[in-house]
């Protein structure tokens, strides 16, 4: 996934980084919020293979975390849960050392366990509502 031409990629707000703090992130300034109108589906062949396999990105997918980039959908923007969901994944990538073992780890549980069974997406989901409740 390409930087987009034109894209406006957005600072997280000081609520979201009291959010991202409390989640952990150790480098809540670095995250951007790009408003995008369907999440995009990855332009690398083998993330491209794996998201086709997982049905993680379709045109219902409302947000998708790289690392420090968050793609929020345009009608999600502003949701709080669905950002907060998010910058637990940030976390995650900080924690497991980046993008290629986050991506290693998360697609293979993805593929193995299934979505949302995943561990690594219950742990997103279960710390999205034990603090959002």
């Amino acid at each position: 996934m390409g930087r987009a031409a034109g894209a406006d990629y957005s600072p997280l707000t000081p609520a979201q980084l009291t959010d991202a703090r409390k989640i952990g992130v150790v480098h809540p300034e670095k995250v951007r919020l790009l408003a995008v109108p369907t999440v995009p589906r990855p332009e690398h062949p083998t993330l491209r293979a794996a998201a086709d396999a997982t049905q993680l990105i379709s045109p219902y997918t409302a947000g998708l975390t790289l690392r420090y980039g968050i793609f929020i959908r345009v009608d999600c923007w502003g949701d709080r849960r669905l950002v907060f969901h998010e910058l637990v994944h940030t976390a995650q990538y900080e924690r497991l050392g980046g993008v290629q073992s986050f991506l290693r780890q998360y697609l293979f549980e993805c593929l193995t366990i299934g979505y949302p069974a995943a561990p690594l997406e219950q742990e997103a989901i279960l710390k999205t509502a034990e603090m959002c409740g």
